[in-house]
């Protein structure tokens, strides 16, 4: 995909790639259970980001 930042013919009111909501990852959170079975999981933080 190639997306030209020069013209703005995607008919949304607004630039698309100034307003995003982006996942940030913080960290991964690990755990044993009783059997030793291991399970490790991202944990994150979603975040809005504007150009307003």
């Amino acid at each position: 995909m190639f997306y030209r930042t020069d013209k703005n013919d995607h008919g949304l009111p607004h630039n698309p790639f100034k307003a995003i909501v982006a996942p940030r990852p913080i960290g991964w959170i690990s755990a044993v259970n009783r059997k030793g079975e291991i399970n490790l999981s991202p944990y994150s933080y979603f975040n809005a980001v504007g150009d307003r």
